[in-house]
């Protein structure tokens, strides 16, 4: 089987444990990156797994290996610890979806990448009941 996304292997650290660091002044940086602003000192961090939407919008169109999952919602989301992820809200009617909503992270299936079917996994987000 030929690996067909470089991109995501390279993330897998932050896509399966949620991985970040947090700079001396609280700032949190996540995907972690190479090079930090004006030598922030950094130190890994595990982000909070619940938080609450601030922003979402629902997709119809949707590009090729999302096709099968439209209508589907994309939101941004603030964790508790401050830190704010972009993910897909899953587990509701998009009719119900609403800011300030609280949501969880998940760990699922994201795709299904090209002929060889590379499962791809990730972070979602599911609404708190």
């Amino acid at each position: 089987m030929k690996i067909r996304s470089p991109r995501y292997a390279r993330e897998i650290p932050q896509r399966y444990r949620c991985e970040a660091v947090k700079a001396e002044t609280g700032e949190i940086f996540f995907p972690p990156r190479v090079v930090y602003p004006k030598g922030v000192k950094v130190a890994p961090h595990t982000l909070a797994q619940t938080g609450k939407v601030l922003s979402y919008t629902i997709l119809n169109v949707a590009p090729m290996e999302y096709s099968d999952l439209t209508p589907y919602a994309l939101g941004v989301i603030e964790l508790d610890d401050g830190a704010r992820i972009t993910a897909q809200i899953v587990d509701i009617d998009t009719a119900e979806i609403k800011t300030g909503m609280p949501v969880k992270i998940e760990f699922r299936k994201l795709r299904t990448e090209g002929d060889e079917g590379l499962l791809c996994y990730g972070y979602k987000v599911v609404p708190m009941r």
